[in-house]
């Protein structure tokens, strides 16, 4: 695979440090400061998921499939999984969930906001 550079989470850290060290400073409209703040978070998402997006899904899909026993669809994992939490059947497989969901939260925080306090307490602690 060919390596081109500058990469979406290096483009969108340049623009995510030139909005917040260049253009925020400048603008005295707090209103505009705070949509500033909203569209450096955003840029900071979109280079996250471009890193671990694919991983994410993997491992969500690894989750499912272990707990549910098959390689179904994300969204008929997500519906099974669904009707085994409202189900009597969950007091068996109630730790095994509970990690799975765990592992699969912690890794969409890493991509939504790794300054979450709870995420920084599980992965520092």
């Amino acid at each position: 695979m060919p390596v081109n550079k500058p990469n979406i989470s290096q483009l969108c850290d340049a623009l995510q440090s030139f909005l917040e060290t260049e253009l925020a400073p400048a603008v005295s409209d707090s209103a505009l400061k705070y949509k500033l703040k909203i569209a450096g978070n955003v840029l900071g998402i979109i280079a996250r998921e471009s890193e671990l997006g694919e991983e994410f899904k993997r491992l969500e899909s690894d989750q499912l499939n272990t707990l549910l026993g098959d390689d179904g669809s994300e969204g008929n994992q997500n519906q099974r999984l669904i009707k085994l939490i409202n189900s009597a059947d969950i007091l068996s497989q109630e730790d095994d969930i509970l990690a799975a969901l765990e592992r699969i939260t912690l890794a969409k925080m890493a991509i939504d906001n790794p300054r979450y306090a709870s995420y920084v307490k599980h992965v520092d602690p």
